[in-house]
């Protein structure tokens, strides 16, 4: 019987130093862009802006606004725009 609860304090405590290492192990993540739910759409956070729409996004990418009916959107920095477009911070 001793043998047994030996066995069982050693299994107990081998899990207990595991566990901590395991569940750090499976958190970790890619840098994966950050979406949400608002108002019955999705949104993807841009730099600090919530833009309409899910993009995939990397450090090119910026939130633009384009006058005339298209509204906020995301794009690569090196795209041109048209004139009137406003790059948002």
């Amino acid at each position: 019987m001793s043998f047994l609860k030996t066995k069982l304090m050693l299994l107990v405590a081998c899990s207990s130093i595991m566990v901590p290492s395991v569940i750090s192990a499976a958190t970790e993540t890619v840098d994966a862009p950050d979406y949400t739910y608002m108002n019955g759409s999705v949104h993807t956070l841009i730099h600090g802006i919530y833009i309409p729409g899910r993009y995939l996004i990397d450090e090119d990418t910026v939130a633009v606004y384009i006058p005339g009916g298209i509204g906020i959107i995301a794009v690569d920095k090196n795209t041109v725009l048209p004139e009137g477009s406003i790059v948002l911070n």
